[in-house]
Protein backbone atom coordinates (compact mmCIF):
# COMPACT_ATOMS: atom_id res chain seq x y z
CA UNK A 1 0.00 0.00 0.00
CA UNK A 2 1.59 3.29 -1.08
CA UNK A 3 1.43 6.62 0.75
CA UNK A 4 -1.44 7.94 -1.36
CA UNK A 5 -3.50 4.84 -0.61
CA UNK A 6 -2.72 5.15 3.11
CA UNK A 7 -3.73 8.81 3.06
CA UNK A 8 -6.93 8.06 1.12
CA UNK A 9 -7.98 5.32 3.54
CA UNK A 10 -7.44 7.58 6.55
CA UNK A 11 -9.45 10.35 4.87
CA UNK A 12 -12.25 7.89 4.04
CA UNK A 13 -12.37 6.65 7.64
CA UNK A 14 -12.43 10.25 8.87
CA UNK A 15 -15.34 11.03 6.54
CA UNK A 16 -17.25 7.90 7.62
CA UNK A 17 -16.87 8.79 11.30
CA UNK A 18 -18.03 12.37 10.71
CA UNK A 19 -21.05 11.13 8.78
CA UNK A 20 -21.91 8.70 11.58
CA UNK A 21 -22.13 11.50 14.16
CA UNK A 22 -23.30 14.37 11.96
CA UNK A 23 -25.83 16.66 13.64
CA UNK A 24 -26.22 20.07 12.03
CA UNK A 25 -26.81 22.20 15.13
CA UNK A 26 -23.98 20.65 17.12
CA UNK A 27 -21.64 20.86 14.15
CA UNK A 28 -22.45 24.54 13.59
CA UNK A 29 -22.00 25.52 17.24
CA UNK A 30 -19.11 23.28 18.29
CA UNK A 31 -17.22 22.71 15.05
CA UNK A 32 -18.06 19.03 14.93
CA UNK A 33 -16.20 16.05 16.39
CA UNK A 34 -12.44 15.99 16.92
CA UNK A 35 -11.10 13.11 14.83
CA UNK A 36 -7.34 12.80 15.10
CA UNK A 37 -5.69 11.28 12.05
CA UNK A 38 -2.86 10.01 14.23
CA UNK A 39 -5.25 7.65 15.99
CA UNK A 40 -6.99 6.75 12.74
CA UNK A 41 -3.59 5.73 11.37
CA UNK A 42 -2.98 3.38 14.28
CA UNK A 43 -6.53 2.01 14.21
CA UNK A 44 -5.92 1.15 10.55
CA UNK A 45 -2.29 -0.01 10.97
CA UNK A 46 -3.19 -3.75 10.96
CA UNK A 47 -5.01 -3.23 7.66
CA UNK A 48 -2.03 -1.34 6.22
CA UNK A 49 0.29 -4.23 7.12
CA UNK A 50 -1.95 -6.88 5.58
CA UNK A 51 -3.52 -8.34 8.71
CA UNK A 52 -7.03 -9.88 8.50
CA UNK A 53 -9.59 -7.05 8.37
CA UNK A 54 -13.36 -7.53 8.22
CA UNK A 55 -16.37 -5.24 8.08
CA UNK A 56 -16.93 -5.85 11.78
CA UNK A 57 -13.36 -4.84 12.62
CA UNK A 58 -13.66 -1.67 10.56
CA UNK A 59 -16.96 -0.79 12.27
CA UNK A 60 -15.31 -1.34 15.66
CA UNK A 61 -12.38 0.89 14.64
CA UNK A 62 -14.81 3.65 13.69
CA UNK A 63 -16.54 3.20 17.04
CA UNK A 64 -13.27 3.63 18.93
CA UNK A 65 -12.67 6.85 16.99
CA UNK A 66 -16.11 8.11 18.05
CA UNK A 67 -15.28 7.26 21.68
CA UNK A 68 -12.18 9.47 21.43
CA UNK A 69 -14.34 12.25 19.91
CA UNK A 70 -16.79 12.01 22.82
CA UNK A 71 -14.02 12.17 25.43
CA UNK A 72 -12.38 15.10 23.63
CA UNK A 73 -15.70 17.01 23.54
CA UNK A 74 -16.05 16.66 27.31
CA UNK A 75 -12.44 17.82 27.74
CA UNK A 76 -13.28 21.16 26.14
CA UNK A 77 -15.70 22.12 28.91
CA UNK A 78 -14.80 23.67 32.26
CA UNK A 79 -16.11 22.14 35.47
CA UNK A 80 -19.34 24.14 35.13
CA UNK A 81 -20.68 24.71 31.61
CA UNK A 82 -22.01 28.27 31.61
CA UNK A 83 -21.97 29.43 28.00
CA UNK A 84 -24.24 28.12 25.28
CA UNK A 85 -21.23 26.73 23.39
CA UNK A 86 -19.99 24.87 26.48
CA UNK A 87 -23.43 23.43 27.12
CA UNK A 88 -23.72 22.29 23.51
CA UNK A 89 -20.24 20.79 23.73
CA UNK A 90 -21.37 18.70 26.71
CA UNK A 91 -24.40 17.66 24.68
CA UNK A 92 -22.16 16.77 21.73
CA UNK A 93 -20.02 14.52 23.92
CA UNK A 94 -23.13 12.76 25.24
CA UNK A 95 -24.49 12.50 21.68
CA UNK A 96 -21.29 10.86 20.40
CA UNK A 97 -21.32 8.51 23.40
CA UNK A 98 -24.82 7.37 22.54
CA UNK A 99 -23.81 6.70 18.95
CA UNK A 100 -20.80 4.53 19.77
CA UNK A 101 -22.83 2.39 22.19
CA UNK A 102 -25.51 2.03 19.52
CA UNK A 103 -22.89 1.00 16.94
CA UNK A 104 -21.45 -1.62 19.28
CA UNK A 105 -24.92 -2.89 20.13
CA UNK A 106 -25.65 -3.24 16.41
CA UNK A 107 -22.59 -5.47 16.16
CA UNK A 108 -24.04 -7.56 19.01
CA UNK A 109 -20.54 -7.51 20.48
CA UNK A 110 -21.10 -7.35 24.22
CA UNK A 111 -17.58 -8.51 25.11
CA UNK A 112 -16.04 -5.59 23.22
CA UNK A 113 -18.59 -3.22 24.78
CA UNK A 114 -17.49 -4.38 28.23
CA UNK A 115 -13.80 -4.02 27.48
CA UNK A 116 -14.19 -0.57 25.94
CA UNK A 117 -16.36 0.54 28.86
CA UNK A 118 -13.58 -0.51 31.25
CA UNK A 119 -11.02 1.38 29.15
CA UNK A 120 -13.25 4.48 29.01
CA UNK A 121 -13.47 4.46 32.81
CA UNK A 122 -9.68 4.20 33.13
CA UNK A 123 -9.11 7.02 30.64
CA UNK A 124 -11.68 9.26 32.33
CA UNK A 125 -10.14 8.63 35.77
CA UNK A 126 -6.69 9.58 34.50
CA UNK A 127 -7.99 12.72 32.79
CA UNK A 128 -9.68 13.71 36.05
CA UNK A 129 -6.47 13.13 38.00
CA UNK A 130 -4.82 16.05 36.21
CA UNK A 131 -7.36 18.41 37.79
CA UNK A 132 -6.16 17.47 41.27
CA UNK A 133 -3.56 19.83 42.72
CA UNK A 134 -1.29 17.17 44.15
CA UNK A 135 2.36 16.30 43.71
CA UNK A 136 2.75 13.21 41.54
CA UNK A 137 5.81 11.21 40.64
CA UNK A 138 7.14 11.33 37.08
CA UNK A 139 6.24 7.65 36.68
CA UNK A 140 2.62 8.34 37.69
CA UNK A 141 2.35 11.21 35.22
CA UNK A 142 3.85 9.15 32.39
CA UNK A 143 1.52 6.24 33.15
CA UNK A 144 -1.51 8.54 33.10
CA UNK A 145 -0.51 9.97 29.72
CA UNK A 146 -0.01 6.47 28.32
CA UNK A 147 -3.48 5.36 29.45
CA UNK A 148 -5.17 8.52 28.16
CA UNK A 149 -3.51 8.41 24.77
CA UNK A 150 -3.59 4.72 23.94
CA UNK A 151 -5.64 2.52 26.30
CA UNK A 152 -8.73 2.49 24.08
CA UNK A 153 -6.62 1.72 21.04
CA UNK A 154 -4.71 -1.11 22.72
CA UNK A 155 -8.03 -2.54 23.96
CA UNK A 156 -9.09 -2.71 20.31
CA UNK A 157 -5.76 -4.32 19.40
CA UNK A 158 -5.97 -6.95 22.13
CA UNK A 159 -9.53 -7.89 21.27
CA UNK A 160 -8.76 -8.51 17.58
CA UNK A 161 -5.32 -10.06 18.06
CA UNK A 162 -3.16 -7.12 16.99
CA UNK A 163 -1.15 -6.88 20.24
CA UNK A 164 2.13 -6.74 18.31
CA UNK A 165 1.43 -3.10 17.41
CA UNK A 166 0.49 -1.98 20.93
CA UNK A 167 3.93 -0.79 22.03
CA UNK A 168 4.57 1.13 18.81
CA UNK A 169 1.19 2.86 19.15
CA UNK A 170 1.74 3.66 22.84
CA UNK A 171 5.17 5.17 22.25
CA UNK A 172 4.12 7.11 19.13
CA UNK A 173 0.97 8.55 20.69
CA UNK A 174 2.88 9.63 23.79
CA UNK A 175 5.44 11.27 21.50
CA UNK A 176 2.69 13.23 19.75
CA UNK A 177 1.12 14.27 23.08
CA UNK A 178 4.38 15.51 24.58
CA UNK A 179 5.16 17.37 21.34
CA UNK A 180 1.82 19.15 21.66
CA UNK A 181 2.45 19.93 25.33
CA UNK A 182 5.88 21.38 24.51
CA UNK A 183 4.27 23.61 21.88
CA UNK A 184 1.66 24.74 24.44
CA UNK A 185 4.42 25.47 26.97
CA UNK A 186 6.37 27.54 24.47
CA UNK A 187 3.18 29.45 23.57
CA UNK A 188 2.37 30.17 27.22
CA UNK A 189 -0.77 28.01 27.25
CA UNK A 190 -1.29 26.17 30.54
CA UNK A 191 -2.90 22.78 29.98
CA UNK A 192 -3.92 20.52 32.85
CA UNK A 193 -0.93 18.29 32.20
CA UNK A 194 1.46 21.25 32.28
CA UNK A 195 -0.12 22.43 35.55
CA UNK A 196 0.46 18.96 36.99
CA UNK A 197 4.09 19.05 35.86
CA UNK A 198 4.44 22.53 37.38
CA UNK A 199 3.27 21.28 40.78
CA UNK A 200 5.23 18.02 40.60
CA UNK A 201 8.61 18.87 39.07
CA UNK A 202 11.22 20.71 41.06
CA UNK A 203 12.12 23.27 39.94
CA UNK A 204 9.13 24.11 37.74
CA UNK A 205 11.47 25.75 35.23
CA UNK A 206 12.60 22.24 34.29
CA UNK A 207 9.30 21.47 32.53
CA UNK A 208 10.68 22.31 29.08
CA UNK A 209 13.79 20.23 29.71
CA UNK A 210 11.71 17.33 31.02
CA UNK A 211 9.49 17.36 27.93
CA UNK A 212 12.44 17.52 25.55
CA UNK A 213 14.16 14.63 27.32
CA UNK A 214 10.95 12.59 27.13
CA UNK A 215 10.73 13.30 23.41
CA UNK A 216 14.33 12.18 22.87
CA UNK A 217 13.68 8.97 24.81
CA UNK A 218 10.42 8.21 23.00
CA UNK A 219 12.02 8.96 19.64
CA UNK A 220 14.71 6.36 20.28
CA UNK A 221 12.08 3.79 21.28
CA UNK A 222 9.86 4.60 18.31
CA UNK A 223 12.61 4.25 15.73
CA UNK A 224 13.72 0.94 17.23
CA UNK A 225 10.13 -0.36 17.12
CA UNK A 226 9.65 0.78 13.52
CA UNK A 227 12.76 -1.16 12.53
CA UNK A 228 11.68 -4.14 14.62
CA UNK A 229 8.36 -4.40 12.77
CA UNK A 230 10.08 -4.18 9.37
CA UNK A 231 7.35 -1.88 8.09
CA UNK A 232 7.24 -1.37 4.32
CA UNK A 233 9.07 1.77 3.19
CA UNK A 234 5.92 3.76 2.29
CA UNK A 235 4.24 2.91 5.59
CA UNK A 236 7.36 3.72 7.62
CA UNK A 237 7.81 6.97 5.73
CA UNK A 238 4.17 7.95 6.29
CA UNK A 239 4.39 7.22 10.02
CA UNK A 240 7.60 9.15 10.55
CA UNK A 241 6.84 12.17 8.35
CA UNK A 242 3.04 12.54 8.41
CA UNK A 243 1.93 11.07 11.74
CA UNK A 244 4.89 11.92 13.99
CA UNK A 245 6.73 14.47 11.83
CA UNK A 246 8.99 16.12 14.40
CA UNK A 247 11.80 13.62 14.87
CA UNK A 248 15.20 14.94 13.83
CA UNK A 249 16.35 11.41 12.91
CA UNK A 250 13.33 10.38 10.84
CA UNK A 251 14.80 11.47 7.51
CA UNK A 252 17.99 9.50 8.10
CA UNK A 253 16.02 6.40 9.11
CA UNK A 254 13.80 6.39 6.02
CA UNK A 255 16.83 6.92 3.77
CA UNK A 256 18.50 3.93 5.36
CA UNK A 257 15.31 1.87 5.07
Amino acid sequence: MNEQQIHSKIRLMESDVKNAVRQRTLETCTGGPSIERTRLFFLLLPLFTGKPWSGEIEASAKTVSIVYAALHAHDQVKEVATTKKQQLTVLAGDFYSGIYYQMLANLNNFTLIQRLATAITKVSEQKTSFYETVIRSEEEIERSVQIIESDLLTTFYRYYGYEEYAQLAEVSLQYVRYSEELAYWEAGVHTQLLKTLYHSLQPAASIETWLMEKLDQLEEEMLELVNHHLLPYDLKNYLLHKITPHQHRAEQLTREG
